[in-house]
């Protein structure tokens, strides 16, 4: 028998093992960093919808106010420091807001995209105050 030939034949094995590990390893954190990104897009433009919506006037239905709307979703990104596009639609006294933004992943760059764009909608609906308090 010889046994000879088989001698050293365990370390391109473990060595290829580990790279795949690491590759997977990798993946996992990208893929989780993306929806993470994409989490915080959505609690943003959310927050966006609520002050669009707050900045109409209900009694109206929204109607002509989109300009006010389209102001205050811009200023509450702007406060948070986000660059994020955002679109606003009035429509029956309903702020529908569509955000875009473009979310680091990690490892990103290993997979050929260092960043990931990521569109979410959110709707508010403005609150009736009552002037008179």
């Amino acid at each position: 028998m010889r046994h000879g030939r088989d001698r050293g034949s365990v370390t391109p094995l473990v060595l290829g093992m580990l790279a795949c590990l690491l590759l997977l390893a990798a993946g996992v954190t990208a893929a989780g960093s993306a929806f993470l990104g994409g989490q915080r897009t959505q609690n943003l433009c959310d927050g966006a919808a609520a002050a669009a919506a707050d900045a109409i006037d209900p009694r109206t239905g929204g109607a002509g106010q989109e300009d006010a709307a389209v102001a205050a979703a811009q200023r509450y990104l702007a406060v948070r420091g986000e660059t994020v596009g955002v679109v606003v639609g009035v429509d029956a006294g309903t702020v529908r807001v569509t955000c875009t933004a473009d979310v680091p992943v990690a490892f990103g760059v290993v997979f050929g995209h260092p960043t990931l764009r990521r569109t979410v909608t959110a709707a508010g609906t403005p609150v009736w105050r009552d002037q008179a308090r």
